[in-house]
């Protein structure tokens, strides 16, 4: 790569939406709401823009690979002399979620309202509303078992974490400490209690944000509330 299609290059990645406008303008149809997490280390395949369509608020992960095609079929021509094009659409739907790593390989569909884990190899279609993990990617439970999974698990995560805090910063945990972890007991009737925490980092939009606001009650009341219950279970 010469020094300037390496500029050009770095410089259409500068930012998540530096990004979305390159592809956009190579053709590739990607919905709003949409972003790219360190736009330097995906790789998006360009060259048929018209075979992938990506929806609306949809996160692509660093380290991301989508590939609407392939030239595997070089090894026909070395041993059968012939070249047999390899190609297939690619269609994304809304709030999918892909973690670190993964790769999206040509012909298949990922419906609405999926997470993509860690390092997985799409090779078929995900069905809208799915959780898929692996190489190759399979689902391993519905959205919404996920969902109520995590209502009851992430309560427990957040003591875990208070007591790490406590027994490796030798100190007891303090409000800031939960930048992720506020909901647990933070909601509208105490939010402006609390108003250090980046709130609509996560939200799409404000309009998210606000519906989140508006039904979002917290466990616990207060963070001292939250305390109590944490020293109730590993002690002052």
């Amino acid at each position: 790569m010469n020094i300037i299609n390496k500029i050009k290059y770095y410089w259409q990645r500068r930012n998540s939406q530096a990004y979305i406008q390159y592809l956009r303008r190579c053709g590739i149809t990607i919905g709003e709401g949409t972003i790219c997490k360190y736009p330097r280390t995906i790789e998006i395949d360009t060259s048929r823009p018209d075979l992938l369509e990506i929806g609306n608020n949809v996160l692509l992960h660093k380290n991301l690979t989508i590939l609407s095609h392939d030239y595997a079929s070089r090894v026909f021509v070395n041993l059968y002399h012939e070249f047999i094009p390899s190609h297939g659409k690619i269609t994304i739907g809304n709030n999918v979620w892909f973690g670190e790593k993964c790769t999206v390989l040509k012909g298949v569909k990922i419906g609405d309202n999926c997470i993509i884990g860690y390092g997985s190899v799409v090779i078929k279609d995900i069905p809208a509303n799915s959780v898929a993990v692996g190489c190759p990617a399979k689902v391993i439970c519905s959205l919404e078992e996920y969902y109520q999974k995590r209502k009851k698990e992430y309560i427990n995560e957040v003591f875990e974490y208070a007591e790490c805090i406590r027994t490796h910063q030798h100190r007891e945990p303090i409000p800031k400490d939960f930048a992720d972890d506020y909901p647990i007991f933070v909601d509208k009737y105490n939010i402006k209690d609390y108003p250090y925490f980046p709130y609509k980092n996560v939200f799409t939009s404000d309009l998210a944000f606000n519906e989140w606001l508006k039904s979002h009650k917290a466990p616990f009341n207060s963070f001292e509330d939250f305390m109590n219950e944490f020293y109730n279970r590993f002690g002052k």
